[in-house]
């Protein structure tokens, strides 16, 4: 009766870990070529972006993010204040010139951002950045404190217009 006892326990166990391992095999996110994913990305930024979604930009983000002296919380700041004054953001992108070098591709795009003034009834405002350069890194992520795997974050943007940032 013990080696019964033994034997199911075992195969318990041996279920367990089985099953373990195909949740994380399942919940892993599966690779996708590099231009497809930074094609994937910026379609995601720019929905987000258009439904005022903050948290969905940056999650688009590396916790080491710059643009022109600003980092990942400073770009927060400046989308709340954009959504607080502006109705209905769109977002142009010119076509996307891909460059992958390994674990780091530069997209290339002309970006125009377009709202109207919530204070003003005709006020249609627009920010022409010009020529964009976003520099993505491929990064280490986490899912469930348990699944490793690797993704592409948005780690740098470089504007050839900038001006002031008055969005």
């Amino acid at each position: 009766m013990n080696r019964t006892k033994v034997a199911i326990g075992l195969g318990i166990v041996i279920a367990l870990l089985v099953g373990v391992r195909l949740l994380i095999s399942l919940a892993t996110p599966q690779e996708v070529e590099p231009r497809t994913r930074i094609q994937q990305m910026f379609a995601e930024g720019k929905q987000a972006f258009e439904s005022e979604d903050i948290d969905g930009m940056l999650n688009l983000i590396s916790d080491d993010f710059s643009w022109g002296g600003m980092d990942k919380q400073r770009l927060r700041y400046q989308l709340l204040q954009l959504f607080k004054n502006a109705e209905n953001p769109r977002a142009q992108l010119g076509e996307l010139q891909i460059e992958i070098f390994g674990g780091r591709a530069l997209v290339k795009t002309t970006v125009r951002i377009t709202w109207r003034d919530a204070q003003a009834s005709n006020g249609l405002n627009s920010q022409d950045f010009g020529v964009v350069e976003f520099e993505f890194r491929k990064v280490r992520q986490r899912k469930w404190f348990i699944i490793d795997y690797e993704d592409w974050r948005l780690v740098r943007v470089e504007t050839t217009q900038m001006g002031d940032f008055t969005l």
